[in-house]
């Protein structure tokens, strides 16, 4: 319900008043205690409250609701929403060759992120709030050093988004899938396991807003993630990841296409506000592509609200990835990221999944705006949107932006600015270091475009006994040791010479490796 009235908390006097709307600079103060207590006078489950909207959410009989109407500080009633998450059930274990090189390399790559690392970017003094699920950020390995600043759990009331027994409302979380979705997109954004998985901001500060209730016969209210937001503000988050999406609930209502104007979703009116604000906030577009519905899905219908959709790690628009345009015209999504294939942590234990869904491309962009915001701290939510667009790399059929990819794949080393020119050719930079002993071999790539890139070794017979296969590389420089083509020397290789060609669509270079095994 949203009132009619708001006091100043001060003196009493009035600063929001039906019908000319509050004014900005009373965004912060609280919805009157006054309204409250007369609701639970009347038996009113009183949910949450939002400051932002001078709103309450509450659990009302039709009798309760006509007594609500009848109200003279009640301006309207609005149903509230259950939510739909945006992320594919499909799911299967890290394998195969990439497994044994860094699990997190070619969705980094691709994005560009790896020349940010290499310049001692990893999100310092960056505040991130994630607002989903849940997040197991204890359980893996991979969240060692994640630095959470605070979290709260906007469905059972408490201070812990982790797995817990007996929850009043989530009941037995370590039974179910209750934090699974939050804690894998957690760690696209915040993990670092030595030599296997790096997220994009492993060294940024975490806000966890736990929001969305997995029950599908319990809405999940978009109050709670409205209040998550408002939370996150409070507490100064630069940067929001939202990947969750609100269209058809599960009893046939929600949003219909006509919705989707930027001005009608209440998530959409609140990211909306948030950008307002000053806060960067980033949305998956949703997982409707194969579907009837077809279209992204709120909040990403927001004119501000950076919208993701999703490519397979080689470039190409995964089948599920929603798309616009807008109901008022407007392109979205705005930019694409890796969202097939992705790897990511498992839930629960120490492996790694390879994830399908705009969920988990959602926080790789979310990730590149704390980075691009650490290069350029001047730039607010406009700018960066901007620079997204003006970087991406155009992928669509047709040139220019469009409503499948957006602007296209997301660039964060052109993206922040910091990219000097391209190279006018590609090639090969002799390996270092040689002679090898063990470890690890780098090859440095100057590519003048985007390419697939694949390493192959041969012993001087000619047969092959190593290969990293193809990988989509942005263009540019990859020379640093964190940036450049990686070959892990395996443990059984003798002593002796080898062979090596690294081969991309438009270039091939041959050479040797002299390899030198320390037996003392």
């Amino acid at each position: 319900m949203f009132f009619r009235d708001k006091p100043d908390g001060l003196g009493g006097q009035v600063v929001w008043s039906e019908p000319e709307g509050m004014p900005r600079r009373a965004l912060d103060l609280p919805v009157d205690e006054a309204h409250l207590a007369q609701l639970r006078v009347q038996g009113l489950e009183v949910r949450s409250a939002s400051r932002w909207f001078n709103a309450a959410s509450v659990r009302a009989t039709s009798a309760q609701q006509a007594w609500l109407v009848s109200q003279p500080f009640v301006r309207r009633l609005e149903p509230v929403k259950q939510r739909r998450p945006s992320v594919s059930t499909a799911m299967r274990p890290a394998s195969g060759k990439a497994a044994q090189e860094e699990l997190s390399a070619a969705q980094l790559n691709m994005i560009g992120v790896k020349g940010l690392h290499t310049r001692g970017l990893y999100g310092q003094g960056i505040r991130i709030a994630l607002l989903d699920n849940g997040f197991n950020y204890t359980s893996h390995p991979a969240f060692a050093g994640v630095r959470v600043v605070a979290e709260h759990d906007f469905i059972n009331g408490d201070e812990v988004v982790g797995d817990q027994a007996g929850q009043p409302v989530t009941g037995d979380e370590t039974r179910s899938s209750q934090n699974h979705h939050g804690t894998q997109v957690l760690a696209l954004l915040a993990g670092r396991d030595p030599n296997r998985f790096i997220g994009v901001a492993p060294e940024a500060e975490y806000l966890l807003a736990k929001t969305e209730d997995n029950a599908t016969e319990t809405p999940a209210d978009e109050d709670r993630w409205i209040a998550g937001l408002e939370w996150a503000d409070s507490l100064g988050a630069q940067v929001v990841n939202s990947s969750l999406g609100y269209n058809i609930w599960d009893d046939g209502t929600g949003y219909t296409y006509d919705d989707l104007d930027g001005h009608t979703g209440l998530t959409t009116r609140a990211a909306q506000l948030a950008v307002e604000r000053g806060l960067i906030v980033v949305a998956a577009a949703g997982n409707e592509g194969n579907n009837n519905w077809g279209y992204l899905t709120t909040p990403a219908d927001a004119a501000g609200v950076i919208a993701v959709g999703a490519v397979d790690l080689e470039g190409i628009l995964a089948g599920f990835s929603s798309h616009g345009p807008t109901a008022d015209g407007r392109i979205k999504p705005d930019v694409v990221a890796p969202g097939e294939g992705v790897v990511t942590v498992a839930a629960r234990g120490a492996d790694y999944v390879r994830l399908n869904g705009t969920s988990f491309a959602s926080p790789l962009v979310s990730g590149v705006c704390a980075l691009v915001r650490q290069a350029q701290p001047g730039w607010g939510p406009g700018q960066i949107q901007e620079a997204l667009h003006q970087s991406a790399e155009d992928l669509g059929e047709t040139t220019g932006p469009d409503t499948l990819y957006g602007w296209g794949l997301i660039d964060a080393l052109k993206a922040s600015g910091m990219q000097g020119s391209l190279p006018t050719r590609s090639l090969v930079d002799s390996p270092f270091p040689q002679p090898a002993t063990e470890g690890e071999v780098y090859f440095p790539l100057h590519l003048a475009t985007a390419d697939q890139v694949e390493l192959q070794i041969f012993d001087l017979a000619g047969a092959l006994i190593d290969q990293i296969d193809p990988q989509r590389w942005r263009a540019g420089d990859h020379l640093l040791p964190g940036d450049a083509l990686r070959w892990q020397v395996p443990a059984h290789l003798a002593s002796g010479i080898y062979l090596y060609q690294v081969q991309g669509a438009s270039f091939a270079h041959t050479g040797k490796i002299a390899l030198v095994r320390d037996h003392r």
